[in-house]
């Protein structure tokens, strides 16, 4: 696993693991990074998924700055994703996706037992994935909601020429792998951050057709339904305020949506997509940890 340079590093409090479990549909093995805290049976835990192209191993800094906070974190490679099995940048189904993230969070809760309590963080296209699994089933048990920069809608509108093209392969070659062209100088403020981008081999810039098409079409079901959140799930929207990758207002325009007693919306003015890897991401952290807090006991 790469670590940006200037980033920290697991804390020595952590011991890091991976598990390689079988996909929901038997199609994929999916692979799981484990950080967990050493010789303590885990109470609170939290789930993080991760946004197109990357993986789960690009998180581990979040044991350090989350150390207080969490016994055992989670960060699973989707499918096509990192370590995982699948073309790359390919689902036939965005459900796919879905079912994935649930199978990490099964085994996150199996990990915790009874009376334990397990949160659920999620960046980019993983919040995507995030709203759409909560559509699916409403008795998570999720304590905590938490999205960074959810990819609900694009920043850059996609040129018609290219939308007619991507039907017309899906229907021929849906599986067939093209570049996105996105730039890693636009995750991040640091260049630290593309640098690390750029020598991880385990990131990619593929998308397929049928990827492409089945991703819009689930932000736009995201987006002009209802999205249905127990009252005892409390949320937080952590946004970037300069977002060139994913639409800031589309992502505020579904909190706006929400009925929901306990949302939370915080904007940072100025940063980039990876909110979480930008120049001030331990002000973005502690505003997490202080949202966190203020629920406790609540």
């Amino acid at each position: 696993m790469i670590i940006p340079e200037g980033f920290p590093g697991i804390p020595f409090s952590f011991e890091y693991q991976t598990q390689v479990a079988q996909s929901t549909d038997g199609e994929h093995s999916i692979f799981f990074n484990w950080f967990r805290k050493r010789g303590v049976a885990p109470k609170r835990a939290l789930l993080v998924l991760h946004g197109q192209g990357e993986h789960g191993g690009r998180y581990q800094h979040f044991p350090h700055y989350l150390k207080d906070e969490y016994d055992l974190f989670l960060a699973p490679d989707l499918r096509g994703h990192g370590r995982s099995e699948g073309i790359r940048g390919h689902v036939d189904s965005f459900s796919e996706y879905v079912d994935d993230a649930l199978l990490a969070w099964s085994a996150l809760r199996t990990s915790v037992g009874e009376g334990g309590v397990v949160d659920w963080f999620a960046h980019s296209m993983g919040g995507a994935v995030s709203l759409l699994a909560l559509q699916e089933s409403q008795d998570l048990g999720i304590r905590n909601f938490i999205l960074s920069s959810p990819c609900v809608g694009l920043t850059v509108e996609v040129p018609v020429v290219k939308e007619v093209a991507a039907r017309i392969l899906s229907r021929v070659w849906g599986s067939l792998q093209m570049g996105t062209g996105l730039n890693a100088g636009l995750m991040s403020h640091d260049p630290a951050v593309a640098a690390a981008i750029k020598r991880d081999s385990l990131h990619h810039t593929k998308a397929t057709p049928r990827f492409y098409l089945d991703f819009v079409d689930a932000m736009e079901r995201i987006r002009e339904t209802e999205i249905r959140i127990p009252s005892t799930t409390r949320v937080l929207f952590q946004l970037a305020g300069d977002d060139q990758v994913v639409s800031t207002p589309a992502s505020e325009k579904v909190f706006e949506k929400l009925s929901h007693p306990h949302k939370t919306k915080i904007v940072y003015p100025g940063l980039y997509h990876e909110i979480f890897n930008e120049t001030v991401k331990e002000q973005v952290f502690q505003d997490l940890i202080t949202w966190v807090r203020t629920g406790v006991g609540s």
